[in-house]
């Protein structure tokens, strides 16, 4: 009896730890939105100045009706009382919230999927457990890459902010799929949609920004947005773990989903009291934009295909990707044949490369706004490519493996950042149109290095050995930098 109470009483302290690391990260991540929000609004307004705009904001809800809340959903509707600022921070929150409702739901299957996949059948399989596991984590990225260009096409035919809300509706239902799922081919389905509701995720929000906001300040915004990414995968695991362990798979699903729903229904509201405006008005008063109107979808993806300087960024993200794609499976392999490391070692060890990558976001952006991206992405490439370095160079030591795995998400983050917003950048100077088939094609080389990495450097790793698998991709990225350097 007293063993049974001891049991308990540790596991309740455990899981009251457990809260209190979820609730520091979260702070950690809620900080910067808020210093960004509040940053970027009008710290001399005074009290009655902000009373007057509340009430303003009041009377103006009460008289819009729900045909002018669709139109604001939309891009369009009365301008709000909000100051321009005010309304680009709450873009950024919003966005990356959404990013990281994505990635949490993305990453909580993590430490849950071996478990259901070893289930009896019909939701487990009996035989090729590790094809079953290789197939289900697989299909996100097909389904992201395959489904990124008709992401593209719905934000360019109707509005970044539909895509975006769509999406998230979307990743709801996937989620609650996976809550009433009864076999393992209905959790392949959901884990699909979950993929292809990423890809509009991603191209709605970054799409977004680069809309709403100016190119002096939107490498600090995608840079912000992108740390909500990097929240979500560092909490995604250890959430899912906890509450599965706590409340079973359909309510850790059905609670996960309703997370969703809710960011779903804040991200209409906040549409409808707060409309994001286009920045292009504010700093294109003097560009001709008839050529932007009169390009069709299939011209400027044809413009896109074709200009340079933007294939180029799009294979640095190719090629850091499947760096990332390669060193992910081979980590574990090493740290436990090598290095004899537990399963639990091994997770904070490869969690390293989040936590560099969710510091490494926001400080990325903001410097892009102060020196040229282009030079950034280059820094990025160099860096994966040391990554790869020390990843061969482990047998000097652990520590080697410990700098291997912060580089590479010091590298993710610099990458991320400073590329998103360099290809917002080459849109408005070459006059490309619009900004989603820009990204749509970033999300297309992103799912193509996930899945072209592996296959090649565990490929090359089973013949030559795990370093020569490592360095033989990472040797692209040191060959693309000089090609980035002369970006202007």
């Amino acid at each position: 009896m007293t063993r049974t109470k001891t049991s308990s009483r540790r596991r309740r302290n455990g899981f009251a730890q457990s809260c209190a690391v979820m609730l520091c990260i979260i702070s950690c991540w809620a900080a910067p939105q808020c210093c960004y929000s509040l940053q970027l609004s009008h710290p001399l307004t005074s009290n009655n100045d902000w009373a007057i705009s509340a009430k303003r904001e009041v009377s103006s809800k009460s008289s819009n009706d729900s045909s002018s809340l669709l139109t604001t959903i939309r891009g369009g509707g009365s301008k709000s009382t909000i100051p321009q600022t005010r309304r680009r921070s709450l873009v950024v929150l919003l966005v990356a919230t959404a990013l990281f409702n994505d990635m949490l739901q993305l990453t909580m299957l993590l430490p849950i999927i071996h478990t259901l996949v070893s289930s009896p059948p019909p939701l487990g399989v009996t035989n090729n457990k590790e094809v079953a596991l290789g197939l289900f984590f697989a299909s996100k990225d097909i389904c992201q890459m395959t489904s990124a260009p008709f992401a593209g096409v719905l934000c360019s035919k109707f509005s970044p902010h539909v895509a975006l809300i769509s999406s998230i509706l979307g990743l709801g239902v996937a989620t609650f799929v996976f809550a009433e799922a009864k076999t393992f081919w209905q959790l392949l389905l959901a884990r699909g949609a979950q993929g292809a509701a990423s890809a509009a995720v991603l191209c709605g929000g970054l799409s977004l920004i680069a809309e709403t906001h100016p190119q002096n300040v939107r490498g600090k915004a995608m840079g912000y947005a992108q740390s909500g990414l990097a929240a979500g995968m560092l909490m995604g695991p250890l959430i899912g773990g906890l509450l599965f362990e706590r409340l079973g798979r359909k309510n850790t699903f059905r609670f996960a989903a309703g997370m969703v729903l809710a960011n779903a229904i804040a991200m209409i509201m906040l549409m409808g009291v707060a409309p994001p405006e286009s920045s292009r008005d504010e700093e294109n008063d003097n560009i001709n934009k008839k050529v932007e109107t009169d390009l069709s979808l299939a011209k400027s993806s044809k413009q896109l295909l074709r200009n340079f300087d933007i294939l180029a960024v799009t294979a640095s993200t190719f090629a850091i990707h499947a760096v990332v794609g390669v060193i992910k499976p081979l980590s574990q392999v090493v740290l436990d044949k090598e290095f004899g490391v537990t399963m639990v070692k091994r997770s904070f060890i490869i969690s390293i490369a989040t936590l560099a990558f969710f510091i490494a976001a926001p400080i990325a952006g903001i410097l892009s706004d102060r020196m040229q991206r282009s030079h950034l992405v280059a820094l990025s490439l160099v860096l994966m490519s040391c990554s790869s370095a020390f990843f061969a160079l482990r047998h000097l030591g652990l520590w080697a493996f410990y700098v291997s795995v912060a580089l590479l998400g010091v590298a993710m983050g610099v990458q991320k950042s400073s590329s998103q917003s360099l290809l917002a950048d080459l849109v408005d100077k070459h006059e490309l149109g619009e900004y989603s088939m820009v990204y749509a094609l970033s999300d297309v080389a992103d799912s193509l290095g996930l899945i072209v990495g592996p296959l090649v450097g565990l490929a090359l790793s089973q013949i030559y050995g795990p370093s020569v698998g490592v360095l033989s991709i990472g040797i692209p990225c040191l060959l693309l930098t000089p090609v980035m350097l002369r970006i202007a």
